[in-house]
């Protein structure tokens, strides 16, 4: 039974010492580089995003824009968050609060 394991491990020992990479150990020459690949198209234009801060309590987006945030800054109780069409305003012309709205390319 001790020569069986004996011969199995041998024979496994061998085998794995026949796994080593050659290409590690010896390199070829370098071959010549191939041709360029095709350029490409331009990809599509990302969103454009445009902050308006005003120093008032109204502001709204150009018309080929369309309003996607909007907060208010300053003191208040309530908050005075009013959506118009294509903009927002803070409170009823507030001269203490302010309004940012953010705006997107339609």
């Amino acid at each position: 039974m001790y020569r069986l394991s004996m011969v199995v491990t041998l024979v496994g020992a061998l085998a794995l010492a026949g796994c080593s990479d050659g290409a590690k150990e010896s390199k070829g020459e370098k071959g010549e580089p191939g041709p360029p690949g095709p350029k490409g198209d331009p990809g599509a234009a990302g969103t454009t995003l445009r902050v308006v801060a005003p120093q008032s309590s109204t502001a709204s987006c150009q018309t080929d824009e369309i309003m996607i945030s909007a907060y208010c800054t300053g003191t208040f109780s309530a908050y005075p968050l009013v959506p118009l069409t294509n903009g927002a305003r803070c409170g009823a012309n507030s001269t203490t609060l302010r309004v940012t709205i953010v705006c997107a390319k339609r």
